[in-house]
């Protein structure tokens, strides 16, 4: 007698004994199983007919030694096959993570967190070019301010102008400067003046209550020298050692040529150490000790070696 072939279950493949009604591993129905000599085909095989006559009511599927019913065979596949990929996914994301090879994305959390840990206590980083707080800003160099200067007028001094010394850096025709004790425009209040075309110096003092320039263009404090040649000079008033060097001098002549040595700018006959007057050339010897040196139509001197 020839043996009955093998049956497979259709639906997970195990292998079925000829007195088995339902798959002994998935549960499905014999009636559905294949009865083919491969796992691999799957030809339906017609289910046996049913006790309709009897009155019986069709058979149920053997339950499991625990007394539960089995759950849906298609939905217990299905969970399994997901379960598996869930846990191929986990297995491959360890291996990834563990191996080191992996990039993180540019805006992934770690990498934040690592940005955020710049910064001490966890906050934003700091605007460029703005210090911390607490931290002080290095202070920055203030412009220097220019040189008090005035053009011409009748000034209160102290409270239109300063005291100090002021020169003209250049020379003006006609000019007229006076200091001055009031401004009642009587003789007595001229403390000191004086008429010159060239450039001047003036000290004018705290007691002073005014001081008065006409045409004389603008006075200024900058004091910096404003001859080419320390040792040859026109006409006007210099400070030695700034403008002109102290030594040994002689004019190239001039008729009304006035000169005078000073021991500061006061304008007044004070101020005056020696002077004097000549139309012709002379020699003049200026001091070390001399502040400054004035000369009106003299015109050129140069210093002797």
């Amino acid at each position: 007698m020839a043996e009955a072939p093998s049956r497979y279950c259709g639906n997970c493949g195990n292998e079925l004994s000829p007195e088995d009604q339902f798959c002994r591993s998935c549960g499905t129905p014999v009636h559905q199983a294949a009865r083919v000599p491969t796992p691999e085909a799957e030809v339906s095989v017609p289910p046996p007919p049913q006790a309709g006559g009897a009155g019986g009511a069709p058979q149920q599927p053997a339950q499991e030694s625990g007394g539960g019913r089995r759950g849906n065979p298609l939905l217990l596949g299905c969970l399994g096959i997901m379960g598996l990929l869930l846990l191929i996914g986990i297995i491959g994301a360890i291996g990834g993570g563990g191996g080191g090879g992996g990039q993180q994305a540019a805006d992934s959390p770690p990498e934040r967190a690592e940005k955020d840990e710049g910064v001490e206590g966890g906050g934003p980083e700091p605007e460029a070019n703005q210090p911390f707080q607490g931290e002080e800003a290095e202070p920055r160099p203030e412009p220097e301010d220019s040189k008090p200067n005035f053009s011409d007028g009748v000034y209160q001094v102290g409270t239109d102008i300063q005291p100090g010394t002021y020169r003209t850096r250049e020379g003006s025709p006609g000019c007229y400067y006076a200091r001055l004790g009031g401004f009642s425009n009587e003789l007595n209040d001229i403390i000191a003046n004086a008429n010159t075309d060239a450039p001047a110096i003036v000290t004018i003092k705290p007691t002073d209550a005014g001081f008065d320039s006409q045409g004389c263009g603008t006075w200024t404090q900058d004091l910096s020298a404003i001859t080419e040649s320390k040792t040859s000079f026109g006409e006007g008033a210099y400070i030695v050692g700034t403008d002109i060097e102290p030594g040994t001098y002689r004019s190239s002549g001039s008729s009304g040529c006035y000169y005078a040595r000073l021991r500061n700018f006061t304008a007044d006959l004070n101020s005056i150490i020696a002077n004097g007057n000549t139309d012709t050339s002379t020699v003049v010897t200026i001091k070390p000790t001399d502040v400054g040196f004035e000369s009106l139509d003299c015109g050129t001197w140069t210093r002797l070696e």
